[in-house]
């Protein structure tokens, strides 16, 4: 890839590649995921800029009731990548490592799959979803005691 050239992809996986992603990032369904994709060298080195948009309709669990939660996505990504053996300028002042990759290719499915991975509501909740109370939980709030209650009384005593 010469300096200031782009490759740009479009991807879209089969239904093995969705059925073994879904199980991957523990979702019920992954109905579609495709993602576009652009690589560029960075002018002046060795940096190669991914971005691109990932799209795709899934199903999570309730964090609640278990129930499938369907949500659609559609986001943007970027990430900088570096061959292997790369070492940042001392005098760098961006804080963000690069990605690292073998300097031959960069596998942009694993790429879109981690950031779909990071895209997923990590608390997916059902709308009619409802957290009851446990039994007896808060039934009498009189006989709930302070955890240092006793700490002053246990202080005055000699050892």
């Amino acid at each position: 890839m010469d300096p200031g050239s782009e490759i740009s992809r479009e991807i879209e996986a089969n239904e093995s590649e969705r059925t073994a992603l879904a199980t991957r990032l523990g979702l019920q369904q992954l109905d579609s995921f495709s993602a576009e994709v652009t690589l560029r060298r960075i002018p002046g080195g060795k940096l190669i800029r991914a971005s691109g948009r990932v799209m795709a309709d899934v199903v999570q669990s309730c964090v609640v009731s278990m129930a499938p939660v369907s949500a659609h996505i559609d986001d943007n990504f970027e990430e900088i990548f570096a061959p292997e053996g790369y070492k940042p300028d001392d005098d760098s002042e961006d804080d963000d490592l690069p990605e690292y990759f073998d300097g031959i290719e960069i596998d942009i499915g694993e790429l879109a799959a981690q950031f779909l991975s990071l895209m997923l509501d990590p608390y997916p909740r059902a709308p009619d979803a409802v957290i009851e109370p446990l039994a007896d939980s808060e039934a009498d709030v009189s006989e709930r005691r302070r955890p240092f209650e006793g700490l002053a009384e246990m202080l005055k005593k000699p050892h």
